[in-house]
């Protein structure tokens, strides 16, 4: 399958790799809004404007990977899967032969499971979301859309993570909590109830911090 990367930037050209080193796919080209193409060429392949994508790529030849980064909870990545899948766009998933994915683990589409994340029975990793180097998710654990799961998080057994939730370098999740939907875990944080919507989550344990004011 033929693939399109959207973004050049730095998780853009790890996906790059990953799917030429580990994957039967082949990137042909990657793509940017127009205003922000500073060069014609990306890891040797051509950059083509998104807004003209279907001209050169159409949705019938090519597949897209949008691995966009988790800032502003993801809301970018979100909203640039969402565009291409309104103009008909399928999606690749993204997981290293280096993960420990155990069978019966269901991953959606566009998702990118990088080297050494382990993800054990019975758990789900909805759409559109990341699970980073050494990231632990046990049993039975629900992730859902858009979701960032950053280096060494853990995610005990039974959790239920809602959409578009990140959890940051090496923050804890203990079993059967639900951690509700936009949430921030905060980096080494553990978190030990369970969460309301929109919050920002830190310390040991965890406790919910105020938004700053925008």
């Amino acid at each position: 399958m033929d693939v399109v990367v959207f973004g050049t930037g730095q998780m853009s050209r790890l996906a790059w790799h990953r799917l030429t080193c580990e994957s039967p796919h082949q990137v042909v080209a990657f793509t940017v809004d127009a205003a922000w193409i500073t060069e014609a060429s990306f890891c040797g392949l051509p950059v083509v404007p998104f807004e003209a994508l279907d001209d050169r790529f159409p949705p019938d030849r090519v597949a897209m990977f949008v691995p966009l980064s988790y800032r502003d909870l993801s809301r970018m990545r979100i909203r640039k899967y969402n565009e291409a899948k309104a103009r008909g766009y399928g999606f690749v998933s993204v997981v290293t032969s280096a993960a420990g994915i155990d069978p019966g683990v269901e991953i959606g589409e566009n998702c990118f499971i990088d080297s050494t994340a382990i993800i054990r029975p019975f758990s789900r990793i909805g759409d559109n979301c990341a699970v980073s180097e050494g990231a632990v998710i046990s049993h039975d654990v629900s992730v859902g859309n858009h979701c960032f799961v950053s280096c060494a998080a853990v995610v005990g057994g039974g959790a239920s993570i809602g959409e578009q939730c990140v959890l940051a370098l090496n923050c804890t999740v203990l079993n059967g909590l639900r951690v509700a939907p936009r949430c921030l875990i905060g980096a080494g944080a553990v978190l030990t109830a369970d969460t309301e919507e929109d919050g920002v989550y830190v310390g040991i344990p965890a406790r919910r911090r105020e938004r700053p004011a925008t």
